[in-house]
Protein backbone atom coordinates (compact mmCIF):
# COMPACT_ATOMS: atom_id res chain seq x y z
CA UNK A 1 0.00 0.00 0.00
CA UNK A 2 0.99 3.49 -1.36
CA UNK A 3 1.20 6.31 2.13
CA UNK A 4 -1.03 9.39 0.86
CA UNK A 5 -0.31 11.38 4.04
CA UNK A 6 0.94 11.73 7.23
CA UNK A 7 -0.10 14.28 9.57
CA UNK A 8 0.63 14.53 13.03
CA UNK A 9 -2.27 13.31 15.39
CA UNK A 10 -1.99 13.93 19.04
CA UNK A 11 1.09 14.85 21.09
CA UNK A 12 3.10 11.64 19.98
CA UNK A 13 1.09 10.18 17.34
CA UNK A 14 0.95 10.31 13.79
CA UNK A 15 -1.65 8.90 11.36
CA UNK A 16 -0.39 7.64 8.32
CA UNK A 17 -3.33 7.25 5.43
CA UNK A 18 -3.26 5.09 2.78
CA UNK A 19 -4.54 5.54 -0.93
CA UNK A 20 -6.92 3.21 -0.80
CA UNK A 21 -7.91 4.65 2.69
CA UNK A 22 -6.79 2.84 5.46
CA UNK A 23 -5.46 4.79 8.09
CA UNK A 24 -2.26 3.55 10.60
CA UNK A 25 -1.71 5.47 14.01
CA UNK A 26 1.94 5.27 14.94
CA UNK A 27 4.36 6.76 17.38
CA UNK A 28 5.55 10.21 16.12
CA UNK A 29 9.21 9.42 17.00
CA UNK A 30 8.98 5.79 14.90
CA UNK A 31 7.50 7.46 12.08
CA UNK A 32 10.39 9.40 11.50
CA UNK A 33 13.04 6.78 12.35
CA UNK A 34 11.50 4.75 9.85
CA UNK A 35 11.07 7.86 7.67
CA UNK A 36 7.39 7.35 6.87
CA UNK A 37 6.95 9.69 4.18
CA UNK A 38 4.18 10.36 1.16
CA UNK A 39 4.67 7.92 -1.74
CA UNK A 40 6.22 5.43 0.65
CA UNK A 41 5.29 1.92 -0.56
CA UNK A 42 4.54 -0.44 2.78
CA UNK A 43 3.02 -4.19 2.49
CA UNK A 44 0.75 -5.99 5.38
CA UNK A 45 3.68 -7.07 6.91
CA UNK A 46 5.98 -4.16 7.50
CA UNK A 47 2.81 -2.27 8.34
CA UNK A 48 1.93 -5.27 10.85
CA UNK A 49 5.48 -4.39 12.04
CA UNK A 50 4.99 -0.89 12.74
CA UNK A 51 1.72 -1.28 14.29
CA UNK A 52 4.18 -3.66 17.00
CA UNK A 53 6.89 -1.13 17.13
CA UNK A 54 4.30 1.58 18.21
CA UNK A 55 2.40 -0.46 20.49
CA UNK A 56 5.22 -2.06 22.65
CA UNK A 57 7.13 1.99 22.20
CA UNK A 58 4.15 3.73 23.96
CA UNK A 59 3.63 0.68 26.61
CA UNK A 60 7.16 1.27 27.76
CA UNK A 61 6.77 4.42 27.82
CA UNK A 62 3.06 4.45 29.67
CA UNK A 63 4.36 1.87 31.61
CA UNK A 64 7.51 4.26 32.98
CA UNK A 65 5.11 7.02 32.96
CA UNK A 66 3.02 4.86 35.98
CA UNK A 67 6.24 3.91 37.72
CA UNK A 68 7.17 7.34 38.19
CA UNK A 69 4.09 8.05 39.96
CA UNK A 70 3.60 4.46 42.18
CA UNK A 71 5.47 1.33 42.34
CA UNK A 72 4.45 -2.17 41.39
CA UNK A 73 4.79 -5.75 40.71
CA UNK A 74 5.50 -6.78 36.76
CA UNK A 75 1.90 -8.30 37.19
CA UNK A 76 0.16 -5.81 38.12
CA UNK A 77 1.90 -3.30 35.23
CA UNK A 78 1.19 -5.54 32.96
CA UNK A 79 -2.64 -5.68 33.73
CA UNK A 80 -2.69 -1.69 33.98
CA UNK A 81 -1.45 -1.76 30.40
CA UNK A 82 -3.85 -3.80 29.11
CA UNK A 83 -6.33 -1.89 30.70
CA UNK A 84 -5.35 1.46 29.42
CA UNK A 85 -5.84 -0.30 25.27
CA UNK A 86 -1.92 -1.81 24.67
CA UNK A 87 -2.44 -5.57 23.29
CA UNK A 88 -0.52 -7.97 25.43
CA UNK A 89 2.42 -8.85 23.04
CA UNK A 90 3.65 -5.44 23.48
CA UNK A 91 2.73 -5.00 27.09
CA UNK A 92 4.60 -8.12 27.76
CA UNK A 93 7.99 -7.37 25.87
CA UNK A 94 7.71 -4.05 27.45
CA UNK A 95 7.46 -5.61 30.75
CA UNK A 96 9.91 -7.93 29.80
CA UNK A 97 12.54 -5.12 29.01
CA UNK A 98 12.03 -2.82 31.69
CA UNK A 99 12.33 -5.78 34.06
CA UNK A 100 15.83 -6.77 32.25
CA UNK A 101 16.66 -3.29 33.22
CA UNK A 102 15.62 -3.74 36.81
CA UNK A 103 13.17 -0.74 36.35
CA UNK A 104 10.62 -3.61 37.65
CA UNK A 105 11.63 -5.77 40.04
CA UNK A 106 9.03 -7.95 42.18
CA UNK A 107 11.57 -8.64 45.01
CA UNK A 108 12.66 -5.14 45.31
CA UNK A 109 8.71 -4.57 45.44
CA UNK A 110 7.66 -7.01 47.77
CA UNK A 111 10.57 -5.60 50.42
CA UNK A 112 9.71 -2.15 50.28
CA UNK A 113 5.58 -3.52 51.11
CA UNK A 114 6.53 -5.98 53.56
CA UNK A 115 8.68 -3.44 55.35
CA UNK A 116 5.54 -0.82 55.13
CA UNK A 117 3.26 -3.66 56.49
CA UNK A 118 5.58 -4.36 59.43
CA UNK A 119 5.33 -0.65 59.95
CA UNK A 120 1.89 -0.71 60.31
CA UNK A 121 1.64 -3.55 62.67
CA UNK A 122 0.20 -5.98 59.89
CA UNK A 123 -0.07 -9.70 60.62
CA UNK A 124 1.44 -12.36 58.84
CA UNK A 125 -1.45 -13.65 57.19
CA UNK A 126 -2.79 -9.77 56.52
CA UNK A 127 1.12 -8.82 54.47
CA UNK A 128 1.15 -12.46 52.79
CA UNK A 129 -2.61 -11.69 51.51
CA UNK A 130 -1.68 -8.15 50.26
CA UNK A 131 1.42 -9.04 48.24
CA UNK A 132 0.38 -12.01 46.69
CA UNK A 133 -2.73 -9.19 45.58
CA UNK A 134 -0.09 -6.51 44.61
CA UNK A 135 1.16 -9.49 42.02
CA UNK A 136 4.64 -11.27 44.04
CA UNK A 137 4.76 -15.03 43.73
CA UNK A 138 3.78 -16.47 46.20
CA UNK A 139 6.68 -18.00 46.90
CA UNK A 140 8.72 -14.77 46.63
CA UNK A 141 6.59 -13.27 49.39
CA UNK A 142 6.81 -16.22 51.80
CA UNK A 143 10.45 -16.11 51.65
CA UNK A 144 10.49 -12.14 52.23
CA UNK A 145 8.44 -12.72 55.24
CA UNK A 146 10.93 -15.07 56.34
CA UNK A 147 13.69 -12.62 56.30
CA UNK A 148 11.79 -9.34 57.49
CA UNK A 149 8.84 -10.78 59.92
CA UNK A 150 9.05 -9.19 63.61
CA UNK A 151 7.59 -11.56 66.65
CA UNK A 152 3.41 -11.48 65.85
CA UNK A 153 2.86 -10.66 69.44
CA UNK A 154 4.90 -7.67 69.67
CA UNK A 155 3.03 -6.11 66.75
CA UNK A 156 -0.48 -7.18 68.43
CA UNK A 157 1.04 -4.94 71.39
CA UNK A 158 1.98 -2.23 69.51
CA UNK A 159 -1.36 -2.16 68.00
CA UNK A 160 -3.34 -2.88 71.31
CA UNK A 161 -1.58 0.45 71.78
CA UNK A 162 -2.19 2.52 69.35
CA UNK A 163 -5.53 1.46 68.42
CA UNK A 164 -6.89 -0.75 71.00
CA UNK A 165 -6.18 0.70 74.36
CA UNK A 166 -9.36 2.60 74.50
CA UNK A 167 -11.87 -0.08 73.39
CA UNK A 168 -10.44 -2.13 75.67
CA UNK A 169 -11.72 0.03 78.96
CA UNK A 170 -15.51 -0.57 77.76
CA UNK A 171 -18.10 -3.68 78.31
CA UNK A 172 -17.30 -6.45 76.21
CA UNK A 173 -14.00 -4.47 75.22
CA UNK A 174 -11.45 -7.11 75.73
CA UNK A 175 -13.85 -9.29 73.59
CA UNK A 176 -14.57 -7.27 71.15
CA UNK A 177 -10.71 -6.56 70.58
CA UNK A 178 -10.20 -10.23 70.47
CA UNK A 179 -12.35 -10.67 67.63
CA UNK A 180 -10.81 -7.78 65.46
CA UNK A 181 -7.01 -8.88 65.84
CA UNK A 182 -8.32 -12.29 64.66
CA UNK A 183 -9.56 -10.81 62.31
CA UNK A 184 -6.96 -9.20 60.83
CA UNK A 185 -4.94 -12.30 60.63
CA UNK A 186 -3.23 -12.64 64.24
CA UNK A 187 -3.32 -16.53 65.57
CA UNK A 188 -6.04 -17.17 68.24
CA UNK A 189 -2.67 -17.80 70.90
CA UNK A 190 -0.85 -14.71 69.97
CA UNK A 191 -4.04 -12.66 70.31
CA UNK A 192 -5.18 -14.54 74.09
CA UNK A 193 -1.65 -14.33 75.33
CA UNK A 194 -0.93 -10.33 74.40
CA UNK A 195 -4.21 -9.26 76.18
CA UNK A 196 -3.66 -11.59 78.87
CA UNK A 197 -0.18 -9.83 79.09
CA UNK A 198 -1.77 -6.39 78.63
CA UNK A 199 -4.53 -6.94 81.23
CA UNK A 200 -2.30 -7.75 83.78
CA UNK A 201 0.02 -4.83 83.34
CA UNK A 202 -2.74 -2.72 83.40
CA UNK A 203 -3.83 -4.42 86.48
CA UNK A 204 -0.35 -3.89 88.12
CA UNK A 205 -0.07 -0.68 86.86
CA UNK A 206 -3.85 0.25 89.25
CA UNK A 207 -2.38 -1.14 92.00
CA UNK A 208 1.02 0.64 92.69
Amino acid sequence: MRVAEVKRDKKHLCKVTFEDGGELLIDADLCADKAITQGLELDDEAIAELRYESDYTRAKSRALWYLDRNDYTSKALYLKLLRAGFGEKASAAAIARLTELEVVCDRRFAERFCERCIENNLSRRETLYKLTEKGVPYDMAREVLDLYEPDEKERIAALIERKYAEKLATEDGFKRVYAALVRKGFSYGDVSAALKKYKEELEYSEEY
